[in-house]
C-alpha cells in the first residue's frame, strides 16, 4: 500500500480532501490516507489522528489559546509521518498548522504538495519564502495564484477550483426558483463564528421583519457543530427556518447575508446577491488588519479586482446599517441584475469542473506512481 498523509483543516477543506481522494483512488487503488480531516475525507478511507472540530479554529487569539493542544499535535503528527513511512504529505490550505507539518515532511525526506494555496497574497508574503522551501509542488485553485507564487520559486500549476466539482454549483439557479420573501443567513461552521455572528443575525432579523413582515429568515446549520450551540440564539429570535443544506438555501433565496470566506464564492456560485459580514476577536481584528495588504476580504471582491458586494467588517457590522443595506438591495433590480451579472464573470475565472481529478492526475505524476 502506498501511504499518503494529509492534512485539512476546515469543513471546506475537509470537502475539497475528499474529492481528491476520490480522484486518487481512481489512479491509485492501491493508497492508504492517514492525517487530519472531517466526516467527508473520513467517508472517502482517511484513518484520522483528530478530529475537525478541535482543529477548526480561526483568528490568532484563539489558535493562540490552544498552543499546547497544537504543540503535541504537530508532535504526534510529526512522529506518524516517520513511523507509517509515509510516501508524501499533502497540505490542504491551513497554512499555520500546515507549513509546520511540511518542514518536518521535508526534514525526513518526504514530498511535499500543497493543495489549495493558503492566501498569502493577502496576508502574509513573508511566509512565502518559507513555503518556497518546504514545497516541492503548489497546486493553486486562483488564476492569479501561478503568478505570485512563481515569483517565490514555487513551482504552481493552476488546476481551477474544486468547489466547480461539487454538482450543487454545476448550474447556474434560475431566478424564477427562488422565493422572493426568503432571506438566508450564514453564520459560519466553527463554534465560534456561532458565537459572534448569531447575536448580530439576531438583531438584525427582528429589524427586518419590522421593517418588511412577509419576509422569511433561513438559518444555516453548519453540520460540524453542535446544534446546542444555536439553541439560546433560536430562543430569542423563533421565526428561523433552519437549513441543513447551504448550498439548497443560498439557491432557494432571494438575498443573503454571508459571513467571510468560502461562503462568499458559494454565494456567488449559487448567484445569491448578499452582503458579506465578519466579527471576530478584538485581538484577532487587530493582528489581521496589520497583517492584511487588501482593499477588500471577500473572495468575491478579491477576484472581481473591485468592491461587489459591501463589506460590514467588527464595529461596522452594525445591525441596522445591514438590514438597510439588505432592503436596499431587495428594492434596487438593477443592483439586484448587476451583481448577478458579476457573479457569473467570477464563475468563469475558475476554470472548468474537474479541478479535483487534475490535482490528482499532477500528484500521480509527480510521485511517478
Amino acid at each position: 500500500m502506498k501511504k499518503i498523509f494529509i492534512s485539512a483543516g476546515d469543513p471546506s477543506s475537509d470537502a475539497h480532501g475528499a474529492r481528491l481522494m476520490a480522484e486518487l483512488k481512481s489512479l491509485a487503488p492501491d493508497i492508504e490516507f492517514i492525517g487530519i480531516g472531517g466526516n467527508a475525507m473520513c467517508n472517502e478511507g482517511l484513518n484520522p489522528l483528530v478530529s475537525l472540530e478541535q482543529v477548526s479554529v480561526v483568528g490568532f487569539w484563539e489558535v493562540a489559546k490552544k498552543y499546547f493542544f497544537f504543540r503535541n499535535l504537530i508532535k504526534n503528527c510529526a512522529r506518524r509521518l516517520n513511523d507509517e513511512k509515509v510516501e508524501v504529505l499533502i497540505a490542504i490550505d491551513y497554512p499555520g498548522f500546515n507549513i509546520r507539518l511540511a518542514e518536518h515532511a521535508k526534514q525526513i525526506g518526504i514530498p511535499v504538495i500543497y493543495y489549495i494555496a493558503p492566501q498569502l497574497w493577502a496576508w502574509g508574503k513573508g511566509r512565502a519564502k518559507k513555503l518556497a522551501v518546504v514545497t516541492d509542488l503548489l497546486l493553486a485553485v486562483f488564476p492569479f495564484e501561478t503568478e505570485f507564487f512563481t515569483k517565490y520559486n514555487i513551482r504552481t500549476e493552476f488546476v481551477g477550483h474544486p468547489l466547480l466539482d461539487n454538482p450543487e454549483f454545476s448550474e447556474i439557479p434560475n431566478n424564477n426558483s427562488r422565493n422572493k420573501n426568503l432571506i438566508a443567513f450564514l453564520p459560519g461552521s466553527r463554534k465560534q463564528e456561532i458565537v459572534k455572528h448569531m447575536p448580530l443575525f439576531n438583531s438584525i432579523a427582528h429589524l427586518l421583519k419590522q421593517e418588511k413582515p412577509e419576509l422569511e429568515f433561513g438559518l444555516s446549520i453548519s453540520p460540524t457543530v453542535n446544534k446546542n450551540e444555536y439553541e439560546p440564539y433560536l430562543r430569542d429570535f423563533d421565526k428561523w427556518q433552519l437549513w441543513d443544506d447551504s448550498k439548497s438555501l443560498m439557491k432557494k433565496s432571494y438575498a443573503g447575508i454571508v459571513k467571510t470566506g468560502t461562503s462568499t464564492l458559494e454565494a456567488a456560485l449559487c448567484c445569491m446577491p448578499f452582503t458579506m459580514i465578519l466579527k471576530t476577536s478584538s485581538i484577532s481584528y487587530s493582528l489581521g488588519k496589520h497583517l492584511v495588504k487588501l482593499d477588500n476580504i471577500s473572495l468575491v471582491n478579491i477576484l472581481a479586482s473591485k468592491k461587489v458586494v459591501n463589506e460590514f467588517i467588527q464595529s461596522d457590522a452594525k445591525p441596522e446599517t445591514i438590514a438597510n443595506e439588505i432592503i436596499s438591495l431587495l428594492g434596487d433590480r438593477n443592483r439586484y441584475d448587476e451583481m448577478q451579472n458579476e457573479f457569473s464573470g467570477i464563475r468563469k475565472m475558475l476554470g472548468e469542473k474537474g479541478a479535483s481529478k487534475r490535482a490528482a492526475e499532477l500528484i500521480i505524476k509527480e510521485l511517478k506512481w
